[in-house]
């Protein structure tokens, strides 16, 4: 504690509060009176304050808390998001998600963490989720920005909301009428696109092998001719087209559900339909004077242009034939194509494992309704067993 007499004729106190041991650094606290008696009392005082730990150094002291905004965490956690190994296509829709719905003032956007409510966030919640299918899973990536708020320390964030309120019922997805066809429609509609497309060989091969092989339309885009072994006749998924946010199409290496890659057998059929197609793609290669590359697109159209095909041909066949066909979407062929062999016998592991399912209970779940034709059958089989004896 020293007390100085400074030039203007002030007096300066300066007291000794403490030292960092990690720095190095010391900390005094100062002060200019006028007179050496009020010197003395502030010197009393400070010391008073040193001891009983009301004065302590800066790096001791509490740092005042920030306030810290649902889209500050937001713009922390995607800078982080972005640079982990994810396809651009999911990127894209994680950051649509919170630029159209969560960071909009009616859901987070702009709230303080420690102003927060478990009431005002379910009554926030209770308004979104049934304006959407996807609202819970659109919920999902708040609930992550809940949680890394929590993890940050210089917040005021002990709680994550999202796992104290109820979650009402979100939007009912519309149900289609059709969701695949029938044998007979199938077949019928196998001998449509024959007859529509014989003079446009491209989108008979898009119909027939999403109808034959259960394909998505994204690897279906994503397959080039090296993809195709013709003498062992199997196709080689390891890469699809995808649309991104902005509505242009990218290709990405890897499936949807996360494998690397997938061989499916390819039927005769298809095998031909296939060759006709190479071949085509050959000769007006050669009278282009340019060099036929295996690394080209099979068909190198976009989905819209193939959903386009598919409601003109309907359209087509359907003013053209007394037996109608529904207004099936292009995945009701991928659904087509599986009910119609769980329908016929084969077992769920092999279909799961054609259309590229993960776990067999998703194949599973989205087919239950098949599946009764086959039991049916299993339980007609047997009881013919008992009668021939």
């Amino acid at each position: 504690m020293t007390i100085t007499k400074k030039p203007n004729g002030k007096y300066k106190v300066r007291v000794y509060v403490g030292y960092d041991h990690l720095t190095g650094k010391q900390s005094y606290k100062s002060a200019t009176v006028a007179t050496m008696k009020e010197a003395k009392l502030k010197e009393a005082q400070l010391s008073v304050k040193v001891g009983t730990g009301e004065l302590v150094p800066t790096w001791e002291q509490d740092k005042p808390r920030e306030h810290y905004t649902f889209d500050m965490a937001y713009e922390e956690w995607f800078e982080v998001y972005r640079q982990q190994d994810l396809k651009q296509a999911t990127i894209d829709r994680v950051e649509y998600y919170f630029n159209h719905y969560l960071l909009k003032p009616d859901l987070f956007g702009g709230l303080y963490f420690e102003r927060m409510t478990v009431l005002d966030i379910q009554k926030r919640v209770n308004k979104f989720i049934p304006t959407l299918v996807a609202s819970k899973s659109i919920l999902s990536y708040a609930k992550q920005i809940f949680k890394y708020a929590m993890a940050s320390e210089h917040i005021q964030c002990d709680k994550n909301y999202l796992d104290l309120v109820r979650m009402v019922k979100p939007k009912k997805a519309m149900k289609r009428e059709y969701r695949y066809y029938t044998e007979t429609q199938a077949v019928r509609f196998e001998q449509g696109i024959n007859e529509y497309f014989k003079d446009d060989y491209k989108y008979l091969v898009v119909f027939t092998l999403l109808l034959r092989t259960g394909i998505r339309v994204g690897e279906l885009t994503g397959l080039r001719w090296e993809n195709i072994d013709f003498g062992h006749s199997i196709a080689l998924l390891n890469g699809r087209m995808s649309r991104l946010i902005s509505g242009t199409y990218q290709y990405e290496d890897g499936l949807k559900n996360g494998d690397d890659s997938r061989v499916i057998e390819l039927d005769r059929v298809t095998l031909n339909v296939l060759r006709r197609f190479k071949l085509q793609q050959q000769e007006i290669s050669m009278l282009l004077g340019a060099g036929f590359n295996e690394s080209n697109y099979i068909v190198d159209v976009k989905r819209t242009a193939i959903d386009d095909m598919r409601k003109k041909f309907l359209k087509w066949y359907n003013l053209n034939h007394d037996e109608k066909l529904p207004m099936l979407n292009l995945h009701g062929l991928r659904h087509t194509h599986a009910s119609l062999l769980i329908s016929n016998g084969v077992e769920m592991k092999q279909v799961s494992d054609r259309l590229g399912h993960r776990n067999i209970l998703t194949t599973a779940n989205i087919y239950a309704d098949v599946t009764p034709k086959a039991r049916r059958e299993v339980a007609e089989m047997f009881s013919k067993i008992m009668e021939s004896h």
